[in-house]
């Protein structure tokens, strides 16, 4: 059902967000705060509006995904 590969695909989202998450990063000689993970990316298209893109933007944001991309040149 929806419900079920719903559920099925936060909870992958979420386990490797959370195997995969970095709170901090060295610079130069002090830790500062990033709240990020690099293992998941994001990736929106051409055929989206820009508040379509704006939107999946924030969420991925939001889940700590570094790599957000557009391809709205094609």
């Amino acid at each position: 059902s929806w419900d079920d590969a719903i559920a099925r695909v936060a909870a992958k989202v979420r386990k490797t967000r959370d195997e995969h998450w970095i709170a901090t990063e060295k610079v130069g000689d002090k830790e500062v705060p990033v709240n990020r993970t690099d293992a998941i990316g994001f990736m929106g298209g051409a055929q989206n509006t820009n508040e379509e893109c704006y939107l999946f933007q924030k969420a991925a944001r939001l889940l700590g995904l570094a790599y957000v991309e557009h391809q709205a040149r094609l």
